[in-house]
């Protein structure tokens, strides 16, 4: 799981999942680990995108390292209704298979992709279901 507490959306308060501890405790039973990419030297970051089976994040910049990962990684994108779909094309420009769960913002402006999300965590077991991956 990608978390991103110390990204600048996250910081500035401009976008980020309003139950994340309960994702990321989800998550943590199903057998993920929650990184940081900023804690992560470039090297490491590669090696641990290269090396995942799946990927759960927050639409954001952090998903550019999907280009490091193999083919066929599962992945699943966490987006408010408004995100555009160049995590979906970047994953299927790299032969990644690529799921999301789409929630409606609970604040936003039109324009952009920001606004605070909740995840229905049920969404999020179905669709680590349809990766079929065995955790």
């Amino acid at each position: 799981y990608i978390d991103r507490a110390d990204s600048f959306s996250n910081v500035k308060e401009l976008r980020s999942i309003v139950n994340e501890q309960e994702v990321k405790d989800f998550l943590l039973k199903k057998g993920f680990k929650i990184v940081k990419l900023g804690d992560l030297h470039f090297k490491e970051q590669i090696k641990k995108f290269n090396n995942a089976k799946i990927i759960v994040g927050l639409h954001g910049a952090g998903f550019a390292n999907l280009v490091f990962c193999k083919p066929g990684t599962k992945i699943i994108e966490l987006r408010n209704m408004t995100s555009g779909k160049m995590i979906e094309d970047l994953a299927i420009k790299n032969n990644l298979e690529h799921r999301s769960v789409s929630c409606e913002p609970t604040s936003f402006d039109h324009s952009n992709q920001f606004g605070h999300i909740s995840v229905p965590i049920d969404n999020l077991q179905k669709e680590i279901e349809l990766s079929r991956i065995n955790f």
